[in-house]
């Protein structure tokens, strides 16, 4: 059960406190309360005991912490379960499926698959009957989905200006072929132009760099050319993609 708005908010003000914030005004702008209500939450809890005269948490105020926290989480696994049991995925079906067949679940070249085969890994339930090929509606997800996560690789090519084409072109091709098989990203109109003198088409030409990170965590890795004036205005986009998805690893390499 979700503890009380009141429990809530003392809560919110002794985790606040146990990171060193004990000044009234900075928690309540932090939680979104008035400092009379940081105020009088913090009497309450001084007259508990949960913290101290200089306003420190005392034993009996991190037996409160820890017990209320633990109730959130409970409530947050419960409602996450109650929610998995009615949210609905989509999957390509892999091989005919009748409704309501327990279905096994699998990644294949960055897209979700469903079989009614039996084996390891995730499992869900299936909700239409569908065809080999078809698209099959799957609820009841149980387990993990084991995905291999893929790499982006970023080949920072020189400026035009320094660009030596028969050089660079056995670079570039070399460094596709060591890459194995994975999609290829161009950004910008100097790494449009040596894919296409290349003889390759890129399979990602617009937000490229973002569609590799996407791609990686579906288990799909790339190959993404940039020149090195464009690769500039992309580092801040990276380092937020890498927290965004911090599974996947980012290779860069210079030509």
């Amino acid at each position: 059960m979700l503890p009380d708005q009141g429990t809530l908010t003392q809560i919110m003000i002794l985790l606040h406190i146990f990171d060193g914030e004990k000044k009234p005004s900075a928690i309540a702008k932090n939680i979104g309360i008035t400092v009379q209500g940081v105020q009088y939450h913090m009497k309450i809890m001084a007259g508990k005991g949960l913290i101290d005269s200089r306003g420190n948490i005392t034993k009996e105020g991190f037996n409160f912490l820890d017990t209320g926290l633990s109730s959130m989480r409970d409530f947050v696994s419960q409602s996450i379960a109650r929610l998995d049991d009615v949210v609905t995925w989509e999957a390509i079906a892999s091989g005919k499926i009748a409704s309501g067949d327990e279905v096994r679940l699998e990644m294949r070249d960055g897209y979700l698959y469903a079989s009614a085969s039996q084996g390891k890994g995730a499992t869900g339930r299936s909700r239409n009957d569908a065809e080999d090929g078809d698209i099959v509606a799957v609820t009841s997800i149980n387990g993990i989905i084991n995905v291999k996560i893929g790499t982006v690789s970023v080949i920072v090519l020189p400026d035009a200006e320094n660009l030596s084409k028969n050089l660079d072109l056995n670079s570039i091709t070399g460094e596709l072929h060591e890459n194995g098989k994975t999609l290829l990203g161009s950004i910008g109109e100097e790494a449009y132009v040596i894919c296409r003198k290349s003889g390759i088409i890129p399979d990602l030409e617009y937000a490229s760099i973002h569609s590799a990170f996407e791609a990686g965590i579906r288990g799909v890795s790339s190959t993404v050319l940039v020149s090195n004036r464009r690769f500039h205005y992309l580092i801040s986009d990276i380092k937020d993609l890498q927290n965004r998805y911090r599974d996947v690893n980012v290779r860069i390499k210079y030509l």
